[in-house]
């Protein structure tokens, strides 16, 4: 997440003086705390108002270490921040050590609370660090919000004789910042996009994550368009969507079915959902297939996409062309299945494209996922017709393309020479068609995000997916 430093830093008019002033035995030390600042002051910055009751300061004075369970029963010194604006505020909440400091804050322990939950627990001071460094990390305040801190701090007992005579000072300080505000997930992930023409092997380790642009003609549904897609055997596309692990196909100019053209995010679950069959009717018609209506408004839409998941899908025009010849050194190309799907070649009286929510992968979103590797570089995969990935000279095709996960996956383009039979890709890599109806296959769901979905956290890896937000 992106944060910028604000201009304003509010202060806190909390002085602690610590003075090691006399010793006793052979191990304690006295102390005096003294606290500086008005009764009670007040600081507005930005949004923030930040109170101080000087009223409950920390006061230690004349008193020897104590442990933690006695420092804890000392008053402690208190502030409450307020949002005065209407939009939300973040701040942190750090201590600021006077670099003429004689005493180690190694020597000190203390505890913060809040009433809205937070407890630090007893820690050493110097755990945070030394010289300015965070005792609460980033927080939120809504609109009219507020809440009120307390601190603790106190001489460790276990303080030793190097501490006698020495001298500890610090302030209490509210930072406010302005987070920027999250942008586009479009632009987001745009904005590391590769150029066409980079050699994949030639990238570096951080190129190879992102996005690699790809030009096509203009088909029999389509004018040319140039669309955005991860590559490779482990890009960054990895996003949490559903509560569950989704993966970015690419950046997509897409008609919404109404005419109104834009560029959007094309996602699919990580993992299938199950084995299911294409059609119950053996009938190769995406507008009309049993596995359509599960998936659009059946158990799938209706039980098992959350409602925030389901408002972040838009409608769109799905194309529905194929070709019966995909095993010839033409046709069966990953750029011939672009053409074929964006088409208008089909069986008999079967539409060619279709306006819903929730889709399948094309056979080209699975060719063009690969980058190749040593033995046959990204330009050869594309080159050979993906029925023929089948073959050893072609492994580092499928094992270096993310989509590939060894299980037969359905897609979305039906065989324009048969009733029945859909294209898939197998548990080895090759594509190929087969019946709807007698075939269990796994089923991948797939969405286009509407455009004005934010990404607001994540970096894309496994470890760090995306988070989105509408």
């Amino acid at each position: 997440m992106n944060k910028e430093k604000k201009k304003y830093v509010i202060l806190v008019v909390v002085t602690i003086l610590v003075s090691i002033i006399a010793l006793i035995g052979a191990t304690y030390a006295l102390l005096t705390m003294t606290i500086q600042g008005d009764k009670k002051v007040s600081l507005t910055a930005g949004i923030l108002k930040v109170d101080f009751e000087d009223g409950n300061y920390i006061n230690l004075e004349n008193a020897a270490p104590v442990s933690d369970a006695q420092g804890q029963k000392t008053t402690p010194y208190t502030f409450t921040i307020t949002n005065t604006g209407n939009i939300n505020a973040y701040y942190h909440v750090s201590l600021e050590e006077d670099v003429n400091n004689t005493l180690s804050n190694s020597y000190l322990k203390m505890r913060l609370t809040s009433n809205n939950g937070y407890d630090s627990g007893v820690v050493k001071v110097n755990s945070y660090g030394t010289g300015n460094f965070e005792i609460k990390g980033e927080e939120t305040l809504e609109p009219s919000d507020k809440v009120t801190y307390q601190l603790w701090m106190w001489l460790d007992y276990n303080a030793d004789n190097s501490a006698q005579g020495k001298e500890y000072k610090s302030k209490i300080v509210v930072t406010s910042y302005d987070r920027k505000q999250p942008g586009l997930a479009t632009d987001t992930i745009l904005a590391k996009v590769n150029p066409e023409d980079l050699d994949y092997n030639s990238a570096t380790d951080n190129q190879k994550k992102e996005m690699w642009t790809f030009s096509h003609p203009e088909t029999e549904q389509t004018e040319a368009l140039t669309d955005y897609r991860y590559i490779g055997s482990d890009p960054n596309n990895y996003v949490t969507f559903n509560n569950e692990l989704w993966r970015i196909i690419g950046v997509f100019t897409v008609d919404d079915g109404t005419g109104k053209v834009e560029e959007r995010i094309k996602l699919i679950r990580n993992e299938s959902i199950g084995n299911m069959a294409w059609d119950s009717n053996n009938i190769n018609d995406w507008s009309n297939a049993t596995l359509n209506a599960n998936l659009n408004s059946g158990d799938y839409w209706t039980n098992i996409l959350s409602d925030n998941a389901k408002s972040m899908i838009g409608d769109t025009l799905w194309y529905l062309g194929g070709t019966s010849n995909y095993t010839s050194s033409t046709n069966g190309l990953t750029s011939h299945f672009y053409s074929y799907e964006r088409g208008t070649t089909g069986y008999s009286g079967r539409d060619t494209s279709w306006v819903g929510k929730v889709g399948l992968m094309y056979p080209s979103d699975y060719g063009y996922a690969t980058s190749g590797g040593s033995t046959t570089d990204r330009n050869a995969c594309l080159n050979k017709e993906l029925y023929n990935w089948r073959s050893s000279d072609f492994s580092d095709c499928k094992n270096n393309d993310w989509i590939f996960n060894s299980s037969i996956q359905w897609t979305i383009t039906p065989r324009a020479s048969s009733s029945g039979s859909v294209f898939f890709v197998s548990s080895t890599g090759y594509l190929t068609g087969n019946s709807a109806y007698n075939t269990n296959y796994g089923v991948r769901p797939v969405v286009f995000l509407k455009s004005n979905i934010k990404i607001v956290d994540g970096d894309g890896s496994s470890s760090n997916p995306y988070i989105l937000q509408n």
